[in-house]
């Protein structure tokens, strides 16, 4: 990995577009940290949690099709624009019954609902913003339109963000929730508008193509169903606990729990924005090679190397913060920082078993695994948290990521790594 990030063997255009990924990333965890400041941690508290539904509504309304469609578009070249309109066509169908279902929730319930129909709709429309942005992405770097992608990124993530962040820094303001999701959602808007005028030539010069191809998505449908449970599972390990804890133990520790639970996830954030980007694409192409155990070799002392950088810069870098937040109750709980960054740590490293698994093509395998952990997550973290209150909910993620690591090492043995 470390050869990547040396400037002399990397041009500008590269170094270029490894900062607009970056910078977002760190702005974001910056922001993050400065509201759990100027926030109480109850009103942090809900912020978070409102953020880890937005977060998991992405992969509901994707529903993970992109893996068939993107894949279908790249490895047969043929009928491109067909699959990506009946690509889109599928996503804003899943818009539309989204937006009926959640029309219809707030017309039954809505004396018990909390929130003004102002903020369902910004959320509404982030959740469809996000998802269509992050398929526009994909799609860009897809067909090798890397600066276009990354600008957009940067500017749907780092314009906003660092803007109300100089806000609490520097003007010593505390942004209501609403407001925040207000920007966000003007932000994304934004962004979607800039994604469709970048496509806008090639829309035209295909339109006598543009049609709806049901066949392509009844078939990616149930491909995508495969990844989709496993991702699903994923997410629940990740991000179920902050629902439990809410549930148990009330919003003032549910925003304890998270500040803490963004800390630790910031690993997952730099494997995937750096490490796997980097690594993983020249791994796939070494999949049939004799020598791919020796390639995971070398990989695997890489991998392990990065995790140990980020988790140490994280543990230098957390007793400043809770200096300079200067809230007692999150020092009161120092201790479950440690427990989460060991067990993210863990469940990253695990990571070279998946990928191993993943170029072998044991998709059955993987989802099993993953589904297997899921189980076991979701009963351990509400039995534990239950009995032990948070520190059950630090334990039960502690041992979501021990199975987690157990069955996809056994899993990838049996198939052959060494």
């Amino acid at each position: 990995m470390n050869k990547y990030l040396i400037p002399s063997k990397y041009n500008l255009f590269k170094l270029l577009n490894l900062a607009l990924r970056v910078m977002p990333l760190a702005v974001k965890f910056l922001f993050f940290t400065v509201l759990s400041k100027a926030m109480h941690p109850e009103a942090y508290g809900s912020y978070t949690l409102i953020t880890t539904t937005i977060t998991i509504s992405i992969f509901l309304l994707g529903f993970d099709f992109y893996n068939y469609s993107i894949r279908e578009v790249l490895l047969t070249k043929t009928r491109e624009s067909q699959k990506l309109f009946s690509t889109f066509s599928l996503y804003l169908t899943i818009y539309l019954l989204f937006s009926c279902v959640a029309a219809g929730y707030v017309f039954m319930f809505e004396d018990t609902i909390g929130f003004s129909i102002e903020v369902i709709i910004y959320l509404v429309l982030i959740c469809f913003s996000e998802h269509f942005c992050q398929e526009a992405y994909r799609l860009q770097i897809a067909y090798k339109k890397i600066l276009l992608a990354n600008v957009l990124f940067f500017f749907r993530i780092f314009t906003w963000m660092i803007y109300l962040t100089i806000k609490v820094v520097v003007y010593k303001e505390s942004p209501s929730i609403e407001f925040i999701l207000y920007i966000w959602m003007v932000f994304n808007l934004i962004t979607v508008v800039l994604n469709i005028l970048s496509s806008f030539k090639p829309i035209i010069n295909n339109f006598s193509n543009l049609r709806l191809d049901l066949n392509f998505i009844k078939k990616g449908l149930i491909i995508s169903s495969l990844f989709f449970a496993g991702t699903l599972s994923l997410k629940t390990i990740e991000y179920f606990n902050r629902y439990v804890v809410d549930f148990f133990l009330g919003k003032e520790i549910t925003g304890v729990f998270s500040f803490y639970s963004n800390l630790a996830l910031v690993i997952s954030v730099y494997i995937n924005a750096i490490v796997i980007s980097f690594e993983l694409p020249a791994l796939i192409e070494k999949g049939n090679s004799s020598d791919i155990n020796q390639y995971f070799k070398s990989f695997k002392r890489s991998f392990l190397k990065q995790i140990i950088i980020i988790v140490t810069l994280l543990i230098i870098a957390i007793f400043p913060i809770l200096e300079w937040q200067n809230i007692p109750m999150y020092r009161d709980y120092l201790y479950i920082f440690f427990i989460l960054i060991f067990a993210s740590a863990l469940i990253n490293y695990s990571l070279v078993y998946h990928f191993y698994l993943y170029i072998k093509k044991k998709d059955k395998t993987i989802l099993i695994l993953t589904l297997k952990s899921g189980v076991f997550n979701l009963i351990t973290t509400i039995a534990l948290t239950y009995l032990l209150g948070v520190l059950g909910t630090c334990l039960a993620f502690l041992s979501t990521s021990i199975c987690l690591i157990y069955l996809r090492k056994v899993g990838s043995k049996k198939i052959g790594y060494e």
